[in-house]
């Protein structure tokens, strides 16, 4: 009886509860996670704007928009504009340096709160509008350890999956302009939100798609000449692109499978055999079962598939992006229809464990899933619309 009721707990979590703790989640669920994620913000932001400012990725992001204006190099050091905390770079587009503009002119707490609530509000509204709210409230909840990792660093990276979520989102209901946006935006913050283009390539209107894509990308990229030099603006970018070729060249840094790679084999590797590897491999179950492609469960496991490779691939990874990777396992975790508890221990792994090993596992399953097609996760996606547009059906 004891077994066959921790069965049925694993499978089901919320069905041997009895019927007001059911109720009292279903309608106060997802006030309470709200409450636990505005928490975070507000001690994230009391830690690092208010008892101590020696982090160095906010000043870092606060200063890049008056360098921006200065036609200073953005990706040099200023450690004496920066905390007491070890010495680092800008490493974003000029772009992202011009959105600072927002927030560089508050004082530093309230731009630090607002920047930390930016982020969270993001990713919280792409999983909401993503799923029903029982599913929604659940993957939330399972996000919150890392999300407080995220804003204590200060970083985008809940941004960027909020970005790549809605993205999705905007995909499946056809928008092509708020996916384009998406994928552009995200990718002007770190490049792998790239891989988003995934999501529609097997899609009717690729034409459309890829020209809404390259005018956002135009006018994200041409964006700062609001407020520099053309010539200002090429001497940033070749800046850039000199800061990205210096990343994917350092061997030491990430927390990923490429280092993990490197400590078990004992060799210095290069980043890109890797990440050819694994970008091939991502993309084997949709072409394999292109049959499945129209099924928008098939779809949602690819996404959470994507969001954990860009996080376990991604040679500068840190343990505050494995937000992204979080989001890609919650959300295959509360979608699937049985939850044996072989899943279970793959999501505890996740919260608890070395982020490279336990992730690489989940992704692993996710694409055995993916090639099998099976077993049928058994709920509408809210994303996919009733009446497609005329000319951009599946």
């Amino acid at each position: 009886m004891i077994v066959a009721a921790l069965r049925n707990f694993v499978r089901r979590p919320l069905a041997p509860l009895p019927d007001w703790v059911r109720v009292a989640w279903t309608r106060w669920g997802s006030a309470a996670v709200i409450t636990i994620w505005t928490l975070m913000v507000v001690i994230a932001t009391v830690q690092r704007g208010v008892l101590s400012q020696e982090h160095t990725t906010w000043p870092i992001f606060r200063q890049s928009y008056s360098h921006l204006l200065a036609g200073v190099d953005l990706y040099r050091y200023y450690p004496s504009e920066q905390g007491t905390g070890a010495a680092d770079l800008f490493k974003y587009s000029p772009p992202w340096a011009l959105l600072h503009g927002a927030f560089s002119p508050l004082p530093f707490a309230l731009g630090l709160l607002l920047w930390n609530l930016l982020n969270a509000t993001v990713l919280f509204a792409a999983v909401r509008a993503l799923l029903p709210k029982p599913q929604a409230t659940l993957a939330l909840l399972f996000m919150s350890p890392w999300l407080l990792h995220a804003v204590q660093s200060s970083s985008s990276n809940a941004l960027v999956a909020g970005l790549v979520v809605m993205a999705y989102l905007n995909i499946e209901r056809r928008n092509l302009w708020g996916a384009a946006f998406g994928i552009a935006a995200g990718t002007l913050i770190k490049i792998f939100p790239v891989a988003a283009v995934s999501f529609a390539l097997f899609r009717p209107g690729k034409l459309r798609f890829a020209l809404a894509l390259t005018v956002m990308f135009v006018a994200l990229i041409a964006l700062p000449l609001a407020v520099v030099t053309p010539d200002s603006l090429l001497f940033q970018y070749a800046n850039w692109q000199r800061m990205v070729t210096l990343d994917e060249n350092d061997l030491v840094f990430g927390r990923s499978v490429l280092e993990l790679i490197r400590t078990l084999s004992g060799t210095e590797m290069p980043n890109w055999p890797a990440q050819l590897v694994g970008s091939a491999l991502l993309l084997v179950p949709p072409l394999l079962r292109r049959d499945r492609w129209n099924d928008a469960e098939y779809r949602m496991r690819f996404l959470c598939s994507l969001l954990v490779f860009a996080v376990i691939f991604n040679h500068q990874a840190e343990h505050q992006s494995y937000i992204i990777a979080a989001t890609g396992v919650a959300l295959w975790f509360v979608t699937a229809e049985r939850r044996e508890l072989w899943r279970v221990a793959i999501l505890a792994g996740c919260l608890i464990g070395y982020e490279a090993v336990p992730y690489t596992i989940a992704w692993v399953a996710m694409m055995v899933e993916l090639l099998a097609a099976a077993p049928a996760m058994g709920w509408n996606l809210r994303a996919t619309p009733a009446r497609p547009r005329p000319g951009y059906a599946p």
